[in-house]
């Protein structure tokens, strides 16, 4: 006697059928597009990139036109057509423009000293009644004041400071080793303090 097919239980079936579901579940997962979440978030990064890379540009170009300095002198361009109300506006900036003078140069000092220690020297200088240094200057150090009226040196060595005023050269302001006030003026150069030290 032959056997019977075994029909199969409603548990195994329902099983199958859950097992065939999953499984078309998974290949449509896969196959399906990328979540909308992800898709706004790489825009997001590619608005972001655009955005860095057009600033980036901006800045280079603007860094290129400070460093390359003004633009070189040529022909200028013709002014822009001014409409016929502003004409007078216009000319008279044109006017003001061209009419201001340049500003004048400080006018020169009467007295003009330059200082160089020959060797290490104290010094105090002071230019119109007011002291424009104090200090210890060492070997070969150039100095170039300016005064109106006086110029007053005192130098702990006066043998170690020369003195060029107006661009005459008077030499060192002292014997070697002895401090000297001295103050000069445009006629000349006057000891202030004894030229002996005192004993």
């Amino acid at each position: 006697m032959g056997r019977l097919a075994e029909t199969p239980s409603r548990e195994a079936m329902a099983t199958r059928e859950l097992t065939r579901r999953l499984q078309t579940g998974a290949a449509a997962d896969v196959a399906a597009p990328a979540p909308r979440s992800r898709r706004v978030w790489w825009l997001a990064l590619g608005a972001a990139v655009i955005v860095a890379g057009a600033w980036a540009a901006l800045t280079l170009s603007q860094r290129r036109d400070v460093t390359a300095g003004p633009a070189p002198a040529g022909p200028t361009s013709a002014p822009a057509a001014v409409p016929p109300h502003d004409a007078t506006a216009a000319a008279a900036a044109t006017s003001v423009a061209t009419a201001s003078p340049a500003p004048a140069a400080a006018p020169a000092k009467a007295i003009s000293v330059a200082l160089e220690t020959i060797r290490p020297v104290w010094m105090r200088i002071t230019l119109d009644g007011v002291r424009g240094f104090e200090g210890e200057l060492p070997a070969g150090e150039k100095l170039a004041v300016e005064g109106d009226q006086t110029v007053v040196v005192r130098a702990g060595d006066a043998g170690g400071v020369r003195a060029t005023v107006n661009g005459v050269d008077r030499g060192p302001l002292g014997r070697d080793g002895w401090p000297l006030t001295v103050s000069i003026t445009p006629q000349r150069i006057e000891p202030l303090t004894p030229t002996r030290p005192e004993p």
